[in-house]
């Protein structure tokens, strides 16, 4: 049977029908007539109940896909909120903060002690005022960093 006759027993155009046999990997040489209406009818079927993955379907499924993860990534992270897993950039921010006083704070107490140490060991004076303007600008720097949120 040639494609004009199988496509008007389908009641499509020949156009159609060699979409359809391409498809369903079919050739109209190979495969009789039976075997290809078979096929066609099972392909409306699947069609029919929304099984075959179509352009429309796949993206309708993609965006649900992403829909639900991103829901539950919002439920994760208030989750993680509510234990106090995640900080906010203010918390960060204050912590950020608290820390660079306490590291100028036992910079210079470290220093002092090394200075006081050295002193005692080996019975010298230092003088402290070359050592403090070290000491300034290093704190200086570590006072001046800038949480960048």
């Amino acid at each position: 049977m040639n494609q004009v006759e199988i496509a008007e027993h389908l009641d499509i155009s020949e156009r159609q029908l060699r979409d359809v046999l391409s498809r369903l990997k079919l050739d109209h040489k190979v495969n009789s007539l039976e075997e290809i209406r078979l096929a066609y009818i099972r392909d409306l079927r699947e069609k029919a109940a929304g099984r075959t993955p179509t352009t429309h379907r796949q993206k309708l499924d993609e965006a649900k896909t992403r829909e639900a993860i991103a829901s539950a990534q919002m439920k994760e992270l208030e989750l993680f909120k509510e234990h106090k897993l995640v900080l906010d950039r203010t918390q960060v921010r204050d912590a950020m903060d608290q820390w660079t006083i306490i590291a100028k704070s036992e910079y210079e107490n470290s220093v002092d002690k090394i200075i006081a140490l050295i002193e005692d060991q080996y019975e010298v004076s230092i003088d402290r005022e070359s050592i403090n303007g070290i000491v300034e600008s290093t704190c200086r720097v570590i006072g001046d960093f800038q949480f960048q949120s």
